[in-house]
């Protein structure tokens, strides 16, 4: 047995599993939603900000590289829109008076 072959050289740090990506957290989507439509112009544009910037430490806390952050950044964003479109959908039908 070399040197080199020994179990401890050959250890990587195991991968970090997030149990809760954050566009499947429902409720997170649905708070950041409802601040974003009570919230206009510069406002949204700020609190948007927060949301990302507390996420990104967050995040980083568990060990996350910055390309693996991006990619849970990018599908929160895309959860949020999505959100977004359903529940100005829902205010416009039941402004129409549809049931």
């Amino acid at each position: 047995m070399s040197l080199n072959s020994l179990p401890l050289f050959a250890w990587t740090q195991p991968r970090t599993v997030l149990l809760f990506p954050l566009a499947k957290r429902v409720s997170k989507v649905r708070h950041t939603t409802a601040m974003l439509l009570q919230k206009r112009g510069e406002d949204a544009d700020l609190y948007w900000k927060q949301v990302i910037s507390a996420n990104r430490k967050s995040l980083a806390r568990v060990g996350f590289s910055d390309a693996e952050t991006e990619k849970e950044l990018r599908a929160f964003f895309d959860a949020v829109q999505s959100e977004l479109v359903r529940a100005k959908a829902i205010r416009e039908r039941n402004e129409n008076g549809a049931a």
